[in-house]
């Protein structure tokens, strides 16, 4: 049978219907699922708490940009979270955009597809708005360096801090490696102790 010209175009159109009907009825929605039931090439929306996350910081303790964010739920499996490069700025805004910043404890949920990477069960997070913040439930305050010089001073690379000028062991500190708190509580707060000598005046 000899198809006419007509009539393949009538085939090619009735073939692209076809498809496009059975996009329309494809479900593309996640599905809500627990870690330790997820397996690779899942399309699923997660819900947990934030167990850890890999953060750059800068010298003032602001946070440059988030490599992971490692999430667990009930089941006891874990998932990681990696944000991919167009993406990472909004993360960085997203969790600093909260008051204190979103951080371990909270409850967040992300959608997206289940790859494995070395063993570990991971999501590649491709648009800021597949990730969010369920429940805040670490109020735990957040906690920044001076930009300016302040009484109470450390080494970055010590954990001794000193609220005297003059005190012969802060004078050891040179140049950049110098650092500033706000308050001695933020000190504290970042496990630093007072140097005897200036506790003993």
């Amino acid at each position: 049978m000899k198809l006419s010209e007509n009539k393949i175009k009538y085939i090619c159109l009735g073939v692209i219907l076809i498809g496009i009907i059975s996009l329309s009825l494809y479900n593309f929605e996640p599905e809500d699922k627990k870690i330790k039931d997820i397996k690779e090439g899942d399309y699923v929306k997660i819900t947990g708490h934030i167990q850890s996350m890999k953060l750059e910081r800068d010298k003032y303790r602001y946070i440059k940009s988030i490599k992971y964010i490692k999430i667990m739920d009930d089941t006891g499996g874990d998932l990681r979270v990696y944000p991919s490069k167009k993406v990472r700025e909004d993360l960085v805004k997203y969790i600093t955009n909260y008051n204190p910043s979103i951080k371990e404890g909270d409850i967040v949920q992300v959608i997206g597809t289940i790859q494995v990477y070395n063993g570990i069960y991971t999501i590649y997070l491709e648009d800021i708005s597949d990730f969010r913040l369920i429940e805040k439930k670490n109020f735990e305050r957040d906690i920044y360096l001076s930009t300016t010089p302040t009484g109470i001073y450390a080494s970055k690379y010590g954990k001794t801090y000193h609220t005297i000028e003059g005190c012969p062991y802060g004078k050891r500190i040179v140049g950049d490696n110098i650092i500033y708190f706000y308050t001695e509580k933020d000190a504290k707060e970042l496990n630093y102790k007072k140097c005897k000598y200036c506790a003993s005046k």
